[in-house]
């Protein structure tokens, strides 16, 4: 009995050592020598375009530790959109437009949805649970809107003004990728155009991709809608829709842009069919004065 009840015991111990707690509320979430929420490449591009990617980044601040998570977890989608980065950097180069891209994790605070969104700080993604989201208090939620939400908005915000200061109506392309699989359903399409309220915009440069490449499956709104209720309020929402400005939203199948040369290689065959859509100048003008 006694032996029992000390394997018992240890057994209490084993589990009280691993399991995770919601991190307090440090005083600074992103401490001295840690990166901005933020970056900015290519700061002046003449195009009248800004590329964004806003889960460039799997990187946590060190306040909060590795979230609760492994380090394979951290590499997983859940985490961040691989392969957009580089494809940013590309694009940014070959049309000379300005690149935001976010510093860290989506898990962290997600900035493609809502501050009042549940998915904005997820508690799980992809039935992996976040142990360092559960329970997070309402300081710690500001905190993380404060430090990361807000001042990548505001940037953001920024370089579109630059452009709209001058009279244009600057093109916000924004930048993803998706799992080739997801609840055991197959995602077969190569690249995916999304759309809510630029339908036109989105249908011509579906039809470029499938005309370029005819042996590729491009997505018309897929992998997903941009018109599920949960994807509602982003960044495309708040930042195009909002003023009137175009838009693309392209997704990446991550298995193809994983690495820096298949980034490179997707990034081109997307800019052939992107360029004679967005050479039309008509398209730089607020939704309501355009044709």
């Amino acid at each position: 009995m006694k032996k029992k009840a000390a394997q018992a015991k240890k057994t209490v111990k084993k589990s009280a050592k691993t399991r995770v707690k919601t991190p307090k509320k440090p005083s600074k979430l992103l401490g001295r020598g840690e990166p901005a929420p933020v970056r900015v490449e290519n700061l002046r591009g003449k195009a009248k375009c800004v590329i964004v990617c806003d889960h460039a980044s799997n990187r946590v601040p060190k306040a909060l530790g590795s979230l609760g998570l492994s380090k394979a977890d951290l590499k997983k989608h859940i985490a961040w959109d691989p392969g957009t980065e580089d494809i940013g950097y590309y694009l940014s180069k070959k049309m000379d437009a300005a690149l935001v891209l976010a510093n860290y994790s989506r898990l962290v605070v997600d900035l493609n949805r809502g501050e009042d969104a549940p998915e904005c700080m997820r508690a799980e993604s992809d039935h992996i649970r976040i142990p360092a989201n559960e329970g997070l208090k309402p300081a710690q939620k500001k905190q993380r809107l404060a430090e990361i939400f807000y001042p990548y908005h505001k940037v953001l915000n920024a370089q579109l003004k630059r452009h709209i200061d001058k009279g244009v109506a600057p093109l916000l392309l924004s930048l993803h990728s998706f799992t080739p699989e997801m609840d055991g359903f197959k995602r077969p399409w190569h690249i995916g155009v999304l759309w809510n309220k630029e339908e036109g915009i989105a249908k011509r440069l579906v039809e470029s991709l499938r005309k370029n490449n005819p042996d590729l499956r491009i997505g018309d709104n897929e992998p997903y809608s941009l018109k599920a209720s949960n994807v509602t309020k982003n960044t495309i929402s708040t930042h195009a829709e909002a003023r009137g400005l175009p838009y693309v939203i392209v997704e990446f199948r991550q298995d193809l842009v994983g690495t820096k040369a298949g980034a490179r290689k997707w990034a081109e065959i997307f800019l052939q069919s992107l360029v004679p859509v967005i050479a039309d100048p008509e398209l730089y003008r607020l939704k309501k004065a355009r044709k």
